[in-house]
This record gives structure tokens, sequence and C-alpha cells, in this order.
């Protein structure tokens, strides 16, 4: 990769203040005390203050995370007192360790549409994406999609690179990405206990070896996963809860079937083919093989109209849609920047 077409890429990308759908850096923003509590870094990409309370005066907007309860608490606050509202969430690059162990991301996402995994309905992600099918972003793209590749970056990049052990095999190996039960991404994205199932049923049915990664938490016993517990009776089944990265075990398969899992994606950025079950952002545009319930037609018919390369959805989803900061310092950085932070990291382990 030369660096006169990184840095030619890198001159694509929006600041902050170049995100129009963003909040205005220095706004008052609430939020419920849940979120202050649980991310209290979290004030520091809208500004140098901390987040309010969704009951003080005069803010200028609220901002809630993810999709639980409390989210929902927070949506209705600023419904009824006539206030901006943001859904935010983790980007798609977020951190060395995982954020339940105090890590702080490097890229955070603010939609004041909807959330990236809501399927029915079109985020600020899913327009950003659609306009990127034009082919004005590609090398940007395709540098980004690059160095994720080399680096074996993913989302969380906690786990060694090491190669997982599953027996040996001529057949063509799908994996198989279980959930932990509850999981929000699943109903959002237009998922259900069911479509674990028929994708199970069809990998079965399909004659391919089936390796189905399961979360450590369902294997330990400690949560439930979709498919986990039904695969675990099946013979034919390798259950895979080994503590290794996901390009591991990415080096190691043909396929990747998932309902709404990242792991989808970090299968699109190194061409391997994925077949979704539910609607993920990375799903709808021609790139994926689509699988879903019936609930899930309107998304795709909606995505449709646009097929983007894997390039420009990379481009939208790394380069255009999050915001990076350093989490030593909280400057505002470049996602080659926040690449280039967490190798560091990496390499002084």
């Amino acid at each position: 990769m030369g660096c006169t077409g990184v840095l030619q890429s890198m001159d694509n990308l929006p600041g902050v203040v170049d995100k129009a759908w963003w909040p205005r850096q220095g706004s008052r923003l609430g939020a419920t005390f849940f979120v202050r509590n649980a991310f209290p870094w979290l004030g520091r990409y809208f500004g140098d203050g901390d987040l309010a309370s969704t009951l003080s005066p005069r803010l200028e907007g609220v901002v809630s995370w993810g999709g639980r309860l409390p989210a929902r608490t927070a949506m209705a606050i600023a419904r009824a007192r006539a206030l901006p509202h943001w859904h935010l969430e983790d980007g798609f690059l977020r951190s060395v360790g995982l954020g339940k162990d105090g890590a702080a991301p490097v890229s955070i996402i603010a939609d004041d549409l909807a959330l990236p995994v809501d399927g029915d309905r079109a985020s600020r992600l899913e327009r950003l994406i659609a306009a990127a099918a034009a082919g004005t972003h590609d090398d940007l793209g395709r540098h980004i999609r690059e160095r994720m590749v080399y680096h074996r970056l993913s989302k969380y990049n906690n786990l060694p690179h090491r190669q997982p052990s599953i027996e040996r095999t001529r057949r063509r190996r799908i994996l198989l990405v279980d959930q932990v039960l509850g999981d929000v991404s699943v109903e959002r994205a237009l998922g259900s206990r069911r479509s674990f199932d028929r994708m199970l049923d069809g990998a079965l049915a399909s004659g391919a070896q089936c390796v189905v990664r399961t979360h450590p938490d369902v294997m330990a016993g400690y949560r439930k996963g979709y498919m986990t517990e039904r695969a675990a009776r099946m013979p034919d089944v390798i259950l895979l809860a080994d503590k290794v990265s996901a390009a591991s075990i990415l080096d190691v398969v043909d396929e990747v079937w998932t309902v709404s899992s990242q792991l989808g994606f970090d299968a699109l950025l190194r061409g391997i083919p994925v077949r979704c079950h539910a609607v993920p952002f990375y799903a709808g545009w021609g790139l994926t093989e689509d699988r879903v319930d019936p609930a899930g037609q309107a998304a795709l018919t909606r995505r449709g109209v646009a097929r983007p390369s894997i390039d420009a959805l990379t481009a939208a989803a790394l380069g255009l849609y999050p915001c990076y900061r350093d989490p030593q310092t909280w400057n505002a950085i470049d996602v080659f920047a926040a690449m280039d932070l967490l190798v560091s990291t990496l390499d002084k382990r």
C-alpha cells in the first residue's frame, strides 16, 4: 500500500465537525444515569465536559446507548421534551480489551435516525452505504480493508492469533456464528430463534463440516445461546469455543453463516462468502447470500436499490460513519491512526 494513496484517502475522511448528523461539538447533552455511570469517558466524544442528566435544564439534545431499557427511557424523555436524540454505540473497530473490562473505545457512532443494526428502518449508516455505491470512496475503503486484514484486526482485539483446534477435513467448512440469548442485535436485525434453527438445519443438510462458534460464557454454563445447546446434541457438529481471534477462525473456514454478528463483516473484508439469516448492516447489498425471515424482506428490498462494492461498504462503515479518538488524550484521529494505535498496543503486550 503506497503512502501517497493512503494520504489521498485520508483527505476524504470527514472530521467530527463534518458529520452533519452528529451533535454539535460542545453541546450540552443529556444521558440516563446508567449511561453516565457505565461510560464515564463518553462526554469526551462531544466536548470537554461531562454528560448531564436527561432532566437537566437547557439541554440541546439527549443521547442513548444501545437498545435496551435505558435507551428507550432516554428516547421517551427526548420526545417528551421535544429535544433531538442520537443513538450511540461502539464503532466497528473498538479496542484491544473488552468494554466490560473497562477498555475505552477508539471509536463510537452517533446516529440521529436508528442504530446501525436496525433492519426495520434506515440508519445514517445505511444512507452512507447507499451513497458510497457510486464509487466515490472505493480507494479509501480498499486502503482501510487491506490494513484491517493485514494487521488481523476486528472490533475487539484481546484474543491471540492461534490456529483453532478443529479436526482436519476435505469437506467444505462452514462457520455458524451463535450469539448469546437475548442479544439485542438479533431482534433489531429482524432475526429470531427460528433464524438460528433454520441456519443450523441448512448447514447440516449441505454436507459441509459444520463448526459452531459459541460464546465462552455459553460453554461455561453462565449464559445460554440460541444454537449451542441444540448443536451440542448433534454428533456431526463441532463446537468451537477456543479463545482465539476472529482472524484466526476465519483463516480456516470456507464460508460464514450468521444472523447478526459482526463476524460476518469481518469475513467479507477477507473475501469469504457470507450467508445472513437476518439483516445486519452489511446484508441486503448484493455482497451476501440472504436467507431472511419474512420480516426482513422489506429491508432487503429497501437496500437492494444500491449495489456497493465491499470497498464502498468498508469506507462507509469504518471510514465515514464513526468518530475516532485516542483514549489517552481524547484528541480526534482518523481510522488509519486508530488502527496504528491498536497495533502499537498489541505489539507492546
